[in-house]
Order: C-alpha cells, then sequence, then structure tokens
C-alpha cells in the first residue's frame, strides 16, 4: 500500500510513466516479428506486466517454461512507476538482523484483525506464510532497501511488530531490479515481451479450457496468442468510472489516482469467460486528496489530512451538509477512511481561518506560501471568504449548520472539551478572517474486488469449478481477498509479488501436464 506520502502520487510521475519505456529489450505493438508468436502455441502466456506479471514472469522463465508477457503500456511495470512500493514481511532475514521477533502467524493475525475479518482467510495465509521468501529473494536481486525498514507504516493501521518495508526509491526501485531481470531471461529466449498490446479476450477450446487470448495492438489490428495456460495479471479497475459505478455506485464521485490503465480488463474478460467474481461491494478511499486543477478528473495528494494532526493543525473538517462528524485530529487511519466513505459524495471541506493558515505550512506537498496566496486568489480549489456566510456560498454548503458547525467548535475550544468528537487538541478559535475552505474527496487508489480463485490461484466459476488454463494474480483478486476490509501496510504490492511467484509455479505444473496431451 501507499507511502512516504511527501513523494507518493506526484503528476509528474504520471506522465513520466507514459513515456518510459527505454532498457528493456521488448516488441511494441503486433508487428511482423511477432507473427511466429502469435501463430505458435507458447508455454504460458502472462497478461499484464506489473509488479505481479514481472515476478511471475520471470519465475516462469527459471523453471523453463516459455513465456510471451503482454501489456497495453508501451513500458512495463504498471502501478511501479507511482507506487510507493510498500511490501510487508514476517521473519525475513533483515527482520532478525535487526532483533525483531515476527512470524508469519502474527502478520496473519494482524492483517486479518485490520481487515475486519473479511480476507480470503486461505489467499492470506498463503501470501504472508511466503512473504519471506519473496522479501529475501527481493534483497537477492539487488533491491536496495531504506535503512529504517522494517518499520511501522503510520499511514495505515499500525501492525503489532515493525514488518513493512520500502526500496530507496520507492516503487521504482522494484521496477528497475525486475527490469534487469526481465532482460536477461528476454536474452536468453526464455520471455518475449509484447507491449502496446491489449488484450480483450479468452480464447477457449470445446473442453471450455483457456488456450489462449484475441489482443489488438494501437493500430487495432487483431491478432491471437495461443498457450497451455493464461495467467491475468492486469490490475484493478480504478480507472474505469463505468465498473465504479457498475460495482461501488455510492462512490462515482471518488477520484482516480491509480494510473489511466487501470481499467479492470482482466476483470472483465475472465467475467465474459465464466469467472465468479468477489467482494465487488467493497470499496476504502485513500483520503487527503483533492482535484487537480490541471486535470479535474484526477486525484493531487494534499497534507491536509492523510496524517493529522501533523497535517493542518486546527483546522475542522465538515461535509457537504456543513456538518463536523470525526476528530480531526484521529491518528487511527482506518477512522479517518470510515468516516470519509460515509459523507455524501465521499466529499469533506476542511475550513481554517487566517491565523490556523499562517500557523501551518502549505497546504500541499512542495507548495510555498507564496503559491498558496497564488491559488487562494484564483479562487480554484482554495475557497477564501471574508465571512462563513461568504464561504458557505463559496462551497455551495448551507450558511445556517456551518455557522452553528463553526459556533459549536469555538464553544469547544473555550470549554477545552470536545463532547462530539473526543478532539484533544483544542487550539485555536476560527474566527479571524479571512476564512478558507478547501474540497477534499476520497480517491480510488486500489479496487477491492476482482476474480475469485482457489488456493492455487486457478480461477473459478459461477459453481466453484476451476477453469482449466485460467490463473489471475495481484489486483485482479481485488485487494480485499488478501486485506479483507481494510488497508493493510504493504499487503497490495506485497501479496502481488509473493503471489506472482507462487502462481507461476503453479501455472508450470498445469503446463508439465499440458505438454504431455495428445
Amino acid at each position: 500500500m501507499a507511502t512516504d506520502t511527501k513523494k507518493e502520487f506526484r503528476r509528474r510521475d504520471l506522465i513520466k510513466a507514459a513515456a518510459m519505456g527505454a532498457g528493456v529489450a521488448a516488441l511494441t505493438g503486433l508487428k511482423s516479428e511477432q507473427t511466429k508468436a502469435a501463430e505458435e502455441v507458447v508455454d504460458l502466456l502472462i497478461v499484464g506486466a506489473g509488479n505481479s506479471g514481472l515476478p511471475a514472469a520471470i519465475q516462469a522463465a527459471d523453471l523453463g517454461v516459455k513465456v510471451i508477457l503482454v501489456d497495453k503500456n508501451t513500458a512495463i511495470g504498471g502501478m511501479l512507476h507511482i507506487s510507493s512500493g510498500q511490501f510487508s514481511g514476517a521473519n525475513t532475514k533483515w527482520q532478525i538482523s535487526k532483533g525483531i521477533e515476527d512470524s508469519p502467524q502474527k502478520h496473519y493475525r494482524d492483517a486479518l484483525r485490520i481487515g475486519r475479518y473479511k480476507a480470503n482467510s486461505e489467499l492470506l495465509k498463503l501470501a504472508v506464510e511466503n512473504a519471506a521468501a519473496m522479501v529475501d529473494w527481493l534483497q537477492s536481486i539487488g533491491v536496495e532497501l531504506k535503512p529504517e525498514s522494517p518499520f511501522f507504516a503510520h499511514e495505515h493501521e499500525l501492525y503489532s511488530v515493525p514488518r513493512t518495508y520500502q526500496g530507496v526509491a520507492e516503487g521504482r526501485t522494484l521496477l528497475e531490479a525486475f527490469r534487469k531481470q526481465l532482460d536477461k531471461r528476454i536474452e536468453r529466449g526464455d520471455v518475449q515481451l509484447v507491449l502496446g498490446a491489449t488484450v480483450t479476450n479468452l480464447i477457449k477450446d470445446k473442453d471450455g479450457r483457456i488456450i489462449g487470448v484475441g489482443a489488438t495492438d494501437e493500430s487495432g489490428t487483431a491478432k491471437e496468442f495461443h498457450a497451455h495456460a493464461v495467467i491475468l495479471a492486469t490490475g484493478g479497475y480504478g480507472a474505469n468510472q463505468e465498473l465504479i459505478k457498475k460495482y461501488n455506485p455510492k462512490y462515482q464521485s471518488s477520484l482516480p489516482m491509480c494510473l489511466p490503465h487501470a481499467t479492470g480488463d482482466g476483470i472483465v474478460m475472465a467475467q465474459q469467460a465464466g469467472a465468479k467474481l468477489t467482494h465487488m461491494e467493497y470499496f476504502i478511499p485513500i483520503v487527503g486528496v483533492i482535484e487537480d486543477p490541471k486535470a479535474p478528473d484526477r486525484a493531487l495528494l494534499a497534507n491536509l489530512v492523510l496524517l493529522p494532526p501533523a497535517g493542518f493543525s486546527g483546522s475542522i473538517w465538515v461535509n457537504k451538509l456543513g456538518e463536523r462528524f470525526i476528530n480531526e485530529d484521529t491518528i487511527h487511519p482506518d477512522e479517518r477512511e470510515r468516516a470519509i466513505l460515509k459523507q455524501p459524495d465521499v466529499t469533506i471541506f476542511v475550513i481554517f481561518d487566517e491565523k490556523i493558515k499562517n500557523e501551518n505550512h502549505p497546504a500541499m506537498w512542495g507548495w510555498t506560501k507564496e503559491k498558496f496566496e497564488q491559488e487562494a486568489s484564483r479562487g480554484g480549489m482554495i475557497k477564501r471568504a471574508s465571512s462563513i456566510d461568504d464561504l458557505a456560498r463559496e462551497i455551495g454548503v448551507d450558511a445556517s449548520p456551518l455557522k452553528e458547525s463553526i459556533s459549536r467548535y469555538n464553544g469547544h475550544i473555550g470549554n477545552k472539551l470536545d463532547p462530539d468528537f473526543g478532539r484533544e487538541r483544542l487550539k485555536y478559535k476560527l474566527e479571524q478572517p479571512p476564512f478558507y475552505a478547501i474540497r477534499m474527496v476520497g480517491t480510488t487508489l486500489i479496487t477491492m474486488g476482482g476474480i475469485k480463485v482457489n488456493h492455487s490461484l486457478q480461477v473459478e466459476d459461477e459453481n466453484g469449478k476451476v477453469i482449466p488454463g485460467l490463473y489471475a494474480v495481484g489486483e485482479t483478486l481485488g485487494c480485499a481477498q488478501i486485506m479483507g476490509d481494510g488497508l493493510c501496510s504493504g499487503m497490495s504490492v506485497g501479496p502481488a509479488m509473493t503471489l506472482g511467484r507462487i502462481v507461476a509455479r503453479n501455472a508450470y505444473q498445469y503446463v508439465q501436464r499440458e505438454r504431455l496431451r495428445p
């Protein structure tokens, strides 16, 4: 999951990710040199070259499997381009070297607790029991960890012991290590990388086995790739508003913070092939974002809400009804996420006055006070007014309940007691004009629902039967199968890598059997 919030989701990384592609020997699109690959039957086809597809391809190649790795982007890496790249594991060599006592059992219990016991316990156990081997493997291939690893990640509900790790360059540390490893397998002829090709459908034989995929390149040229087995590692659907509307209609107002390619392609095509979906009703927003003024349908990270009380001390939060709804200084990320999830349109306003503004750092990461004043004068993301009535008008909130909320809060300051929500840091009344409001929304970074699989990561149909030859891994499963109804530190990226290696081994066993078929 998300980490090191100052650098986490920078707009320039979103732009950079679309342009990156150097450093890997790849075939872009479905050019003539891929005719042979499109016609022959390979051992394994992996759809998606992100943080589960890359470890899967590397592991499969090391087992002697011939792999075609397909991605619709023109660069490998998926969300690793912008991810903080946190991953968790218990009883790793790194933990042991620092004298930290931990175990997969503790990890399992912590994750179940944080996820409200809603996870797929079988998959969660598989992930945590193999996490240490994954972390040790990462170090063996050159992933350099931040020296403070393992640590407590305070932007998520805390584990009982520090077990979260992060590369020195966050997700890009993982990506560069995978890139080097993938290059070696490409050079020795074990992996063929196909970029710029969008997989559109799964191909079944008369017996219902998955035997390949249909795809189109950027020019619309259609091809088929045939394989003994297919692994779907295409990620979530956070950038697909149609799927958000279909499965999470209450949260259509949330803004995507994931990359635009996260459109749930694997989930859609698996369902079309008869797969069962699970946990689709689950949704957990990442809090602390505003609408990007340069791209109104995208999210921009702010420091107002994400890590209070260190975020923007003294402000209050109200919903679209002008009502306070939480202790703004809560140290529990889960409490913030749950509270914002219940607000109309997953939208809140951070309200403060001139004194509070001057007491704090600027509202956005990397801003100067001059930049804040420019934005306030422009009246876009920051609304400024000389009175609460005018401020309410600016943000489209009824002035009467907003004034009542502020008046009541100011009374709590005088009494040094907040009977409504138990806030203890009662320092300043909101009374010095001008007054400010910043609209913030929940954002979709990861999606929680996805494809139902068994303990071998084989895709199941609506009747609980395996669809032969089809596997799924990573966010294509939906994060709730691993994390349940909560956000656990390092349990999106981590299990994607761990299970990516495991699914390759399972697919290898299946391929071995298929090779013997007449």
